[in-house]
């Protein structure tokens, strides 16, 4: 997901991804499917905060969780700016030991499940105990903070990961096999308490939370993906209409985020509304090559009627 905020930046969770790249070429064309297609296209998207009513946020989601605890960057000021760039993707299939990392464990829980190798909880012994498999559309882009100033030359996060899976009710998959790990972790004997305390039970709704703050994007048709999504997980607090994806939440008062995805399958716009459904924040985007286009195109187009204009008005002094 685009410019959202993510726990696990390291180098460490970075040379996983690039691992799994290695399984095959990265790859432009599109996988038939009888269902689901992607349309992960690479190109750059410009994203802006087009709107942050600090008062009615604090009113709302409260001062706890303010917008930077959700976005890198500048993210709680009207104007600034992030970029994403979509690098390329390749189709692969995960077992679940690494869909797990991918998709659920955060820094310090990965680096608490380290430790229990020894214990039985490595790679072997999680893909025996669970035999599920995935197959999944797994691309990498490159991620601008938002800044109110110019972009640096280089990413802030050079591999940023984009996760499509091929099934969408796979996730339900992934969610009782990762509650299932948990609660053999909390009471093993053999594990001791402050390596428990990383770990707990997630909800549906939790995991769909994490979901789009971890690199989750969709295929097409998109409003049957999303649908199919929340209605295998069992979320109740989510809904989909059209292209749009709808969590309820709570701070100081009912809220709403509605996440729409855009044509590549990647967050387009996130906007934040109150209980009145006033807008209090707002995420928009626009693709930098269509508008470089656009930008030309119109150039174009001036110049061609300026020289119209030089040739009518040199006939004109003739006569």
């Amino acid at each position: 997901m685009t410019l959202i905020k993510s726990k696990s930046r390291t180098s460490i969770l970075s040379l996983i991804i690039l691992s799994l790249f290695a399984i095959g070429i990265l790859s432009t064309s599109i996988v038939a499917s009888s269902t689901y297609q992607h349309t992960l296209a690479k190109g750059t998207e410009i994203f802006e905060i087009t709107k942050y009513d600090n008062d009615g946020w604090e009113n709302t989601v409260g001062n706890t969780t303010m917008p930077d605890d959700w976005f890198e960057g500048d993210s709680n000021k009207t104007g600034a700016q992030g970029k994403y760039t979509v690098k390329g993707w390749n189709y692969i299939n995960l077992k679940t030991y690494d869909i797990i990392l991918q998709v659920l464990f955060s820094i310090e829980q990965f680096m608490a499940f380290m430790t229990l190798s020894e214990l039985g909880y490595n790679e072997t012994e999680i893909n025996n105990n669970y035999t599920n498999s995935y197959w999944l559309w797994y691309g990498l882009g490159a991620e601008w903070d938002f800044t109110d100033s110019e972009f640096n030359e280089t990413a802030d996060d050079s591999n940023s990961k984009i996760i499509i899976l091929y099934h969408p009710e796979d996730y339900k998959k992934i969610l009782d096999d990762y509650n299932d790990l948990v609660d053999t972790i909390i009471n093993d004997p053999g594990v001791i308490l402050p390596i428990k305390s990383q770990f707990s039970n997630i909800t549906a709704d939790e995991l769909l939370w994490k979901l789009i703050f971890e690199g989750l994007a969709i295929a097409e048709p998109h409003g049957n993906y999303l649908e199919s999504l929340i209605t295998e997980l069992g979320c109740e607090n989510a809904s989909v209409s059209g292209s749009t994806l709808i969590i309820k939440r709570y701070g100081l008062t009912n809220y709403t985020v509605e996440i729409l995805y855009g044509d590549k399958g990647i967050m387009s716009s996130f906007t934040v509304k109150d209980i009145s459904n006033t807008v209090i924040y707002q995420i928009t985007s626009s693709n930098s090559e269509w508008l470089f286009y656009l930008i030309l195109i119109l150039a174009s187009t001036c110049s061609v009627v300026l020289v119209a204009y030089l040739v009518i008005r040199n006939r004109r002094h003739k006569r």
